[in-house]
């Protein structure tokens, strides 16, 4: 055998070997994944398997227009001319889905005569996205405001915020104070904070200050292809993003596989341009000198024992602010306690909602006997998928 022909055949071994080693990297790559997801999934109790996520009780769906030509998506529940109406405002990275138990719950309560508000952020689900790079925080408050104008210009409200979601509440407390103060009678923040999430010592925070300080900038110098590109490579990502949501978005070592789902396709479907737009909101948030807006107001502060997003001492210290709050401490539950924790969730936003509406003169107990209003609802439980004496409420 030539020199010449020995070289080319040990060329071809190499290359050959490389091929192989690369094409086994890439089935790893893809198949292990898959694997552990399609095992995890298929070893786990799930008593949401056959929860229609995608069908939610509505009774409205629509697109409000917002003041920056952003087309909103708005769903609704209950009767058109209820007492009381309740406005969700989720957080980020989710969509409205992540309030799909307690939209459920506020559709099946006896007694009550109210009606549900949920949308979509701009860059979330199936909302347009706002046309900035950068966000803040004014622009969701302004969002809250149009949304109400347009599905809800009239009678007193409940509004509920969920992570990011309580912290547009906050900041439209501020810059609408009028309107919040002649018609906002109750609040809730769930994993929520005022202050100090750029202060966050948690892998996660750490995380968005990186993406920030260094994906913000290829964004707002790059042509538009290279968010796409990013998005489409998450796309593809699939049982992997499936398995880390597992690990980093729930509290309990075992979560329903439905939940997990979820949660990743919510996460999956925001894009990087919202991801990293929505950084500088949430890291300078700060409405501390707001929350006196709040006083007198029933309000409910829960929070997971487990969250690296917004720690429950943030919620602590937002409680302690809103005098007279509610404050409860799930336990083993992470950033999305109305998810991991549906049952305490709903029980507890329920009876301050019934005490809302008693408030008002429209309780569930209008025109009977009266009873005491921190009785009303407490003596009822929102069942199934509650678990109960697990969360532990302070003063």
């Amino acid at each position: 055998m030539s020199e010449k022909r020995s070289r080319r055949l040990r060329g071809l071994a190499i290359a050959g070997g490389v091929t192989g080693g690369v094409a086994l990297g890439a089935a790893l790559a893809w198949g292990v994944p898959r694997y552990l997801a399609r095992r995890t999934r298929a070893s786990s109790a799930d008593p949401y398997a056959h929860e229609p996520f995608e069908l939610p009780p509505q009774r409205w769906v629509g697109t409000v227009r917002t003041r920056d030509g952003v087309a909103v998506h708005v769903e609704t529940t209950g009767p058109e001319d209820a007492d009381l109406t309740v406005v969700f405002a989720h957080g980020y990275m989710q969509d409205m889905g992540t309030f799909y138990f307690q939209r459920k719950a506020l559709a099946e309560a006896e007694g009550l005569s109210v009606r549900g508000v949920f949308y979509d952020q701009p860059g979330h689900g199936r909302s347009g996205a706002l046309p900035r790079t950068e966000y803040a925080m004014e622009d969701l408050a302004e969002v809250l405001h149009d949304v109400l104008a347009a599905v809800a210009p009239s009678g007193p409200l409940v509004l509920v915020g969920h992570s990011m979601g309580g912290m547009a509440i906050q900041t439209y407390a501020r810059v609408h104070g009028r309107d919040f103060h002649e018609r906002v009678k109750g609040v809730a923040f769930l994993s929520s904070s005022a202050s100090g999430m750029d202060t966050v010592e948690t892998k996660p925070m750490r995380a968005l200050r990186r993406l920030r300080r260094t994906v913000l900038p290829m964004l707002q110098q790059v042509a538009g292809w290279t968010p796409d590109l990013i998005d489409r490579s998450r796309l593809l990502a699939g049982d992997l993003g499936w398995l880390l949501t597992r690990r980093s978005a729930f509290g309990h070592a075992d979560p329903p596989c439905s939940l997990v789902s979820l949660v990743e396709a919510m996460n999956r479907r925001t894009s990087i341009q919202s991801i990293v737009g929505y950084a500088r909101a949430i890291l300078d948030h700060d409405e501390t000198a707001t929350l006196p807006q709040f006083k007198g107001l029933p309000a409910l502060v829960a929070v997971g024992d487990m969250d690296l997003l917004t720690p429950p001492e943030h919620s602590r210290r937002l409680a302690a602010a809103l005098e007279g709050s509610r404050f409860a401490l799930i336990a083993e539950a992470a950033h999305s306690p109305q998810l991991e924790y549906p049952g305490e969730i709903s029980q507890l936003l329920l009876e301050m909602i019934d005490k809302v509406a008693a408030e008002v003169g429209n309780g569930p107990t209008a025109g009977a006997e009266a009873a005491p209003a921190d009785d009303r609802g407490r003596n009822r439980r929102w069942t199934p998928f509650s678990r109960h004496n697990k969360h532990r409420l302070e003063p």
